[in-house]
């Protein structure tokens, strides 16, 4: 039988609730003498649990049971200290792990650093002081870790908002600055002191120019400005009623002149009374994002089909194109900011990247999901559910 002296705990340690709710402990060891040792050294300091098998203690940890701390003993029927160590390091990769041993096989030793993870190792028998004092040290490279883990997230923040500025910065130098210069380039043609004499035949076509670059322009102001209300929370979304079959029925009326301009046949199957919640202007704002995009990736003579589909508990809307579909490459950034996906637009249209990532926040906003299902070559079906009202 190990002897332990009952000592008083170090300086650094105390043993109010509060500390003993922050700081948990997990040991393992398949005999029942040395876990009652054992917690009896660390409960007065911990929040301490025991198993007598790397099985039990690996039950303990799906079960929901997260410590700080684990200290293992290495000889041990079924799983070895290493193995349970090595597994625990799958459900909980930020605990501090401490190898119990009476054994120099330093085999063994290898296999628990390499499989294990462990921070120390204390040899059997064991000095109180020296157990106490690296337990007392491992909590503290778990907060050095935990700190470290939380600099580094907000580094890869600060870094993902620095690229985010940037990319910013390449649409107002390139979508917003070069559209501006085209239309101050036109419009100076039609200056007095211009020296040129426009024919009145192509008034029309000039002003239609003008007329589109300034909704593209402004369609990006809009996309920008969304980004930034869903991303600081402080857009105001209603979720009422609605019966969306009305909406996309408004909105492929819309665009009906566009897709037979491109030659491209709009279908629409959404039966009336299809009732579902959301928020009337941004689910408009969604479908209409949607639907442009089927009629401005398909290429002449195709077909760009939209439905709904009731569930017991969800309407289905369905917006499929036959387009060139989405390889692996564009699926992994399809909902990204700024996306830019291999398929390009078929009749010259604008396309700033924004657009799907807003339909993202704001579908999920109203309580909905949406995804795509593509094979690449034959064309893509975008989908969003809305709960059923």
């Amino acid at each position: 039988m190990l002897k332990i002296k009952k000592i008083e705990a170090p300086q650094t340690q105390t043993t109010n609730t509060r500390h003993i709710a922050q700081r948990t402990l997990l040991l393992v060891d398949d005999e029942p003498g040395i876990l009652l040792l054992l917690s009896s050294l660390f409960a007065p300091h911990y929040t301490v649990r025991t198993a007598e098998s790397g099985a039990d203690a690996l039950r303990l940890l799906h079960d929901g049971y997260v410590p700080q701390v684990i200290i293992a003993d290495q000889r041990m029927p079924g799983m070895t200290g290493a193995q349970f160590l090595g597994e625990s390091r799958k459900i909980l990769p930020n605990a501090v792990r401490v190898t119990l041993t009476g054994y120099t096989d330093i085999k063994e030793i290898v296999d628990s650093v390499n499989s294990g993870g462990i921070y120390r190792f204390v040899g059997k028998p064991w000095e109180d002081v020296e157990l106490l004092e690296t337990v007392r040290l491992c909590f503290e490279q778990y907060d050095l870790s935990t700190k470290n883990a939380q600099l580094e997230a907000a580094l890869a923040r600060v870094e993902a908002l620095n690229a985010e500025k940037n990319e910013i910065m390449g649409i107002v130098s390139h979508d917003l600055k070069n559209p501006i210069s085209a239309v101050l380039g036109m419009t100076d043609l039609f200056m007095p002191n211009s020296g040129l004499t426009i024919p009145l035949a192509d008034y029309p076509r000039f002003m239609g120019l003008i007329q589109q670059t300034a909704k593209n322009m402004l369609e990006l102001v809009k996309g920008l400005l969304d980004d930034y209300w869903l991303e600081s929370g402080k857009m105001e979304l209603h979720t009422t009623p609605l019966d969306v079959s009305t909406l996309i029925h408004f909105i492929v009326e819309d665009y009906q002149q566009r897709a037979t301009t491109k030659e491209i046949t709009l279908h629409c199957d959404a039966p009336d009374n299809t009732l579902a919640f959301a928020d009337e202007r941004r689910l408009h704002q969604v479908l209409d994002n949607l639907i442009s995009n089927a009629v401005k990736y398909s290429p002449p003579t195709k077909h760009v089909f939209v439905r709904t589909v009731s569930g017991t508990h969800t309407v289905r809307i369905e917006i499929q194109d036959q387009g060139p579909g989405l390889n692996d490459d564009d699926k992994s950034k399809l909902f990204g900011k700024f996306a830019r996906l291999s398929a390009q637009p078929t009749g010259g249209e604008h396309s700033s990247g924004l657009g799907l990532s807003i339909v993202k926040k704001m579908v999920e906003a109203m309580n909905g999901t949406v995804w795509c299902e593509s094979e690449f070559g034959h064309g893509a079906t975008f989908i969003l559910e809305l709960y059923k009202a």
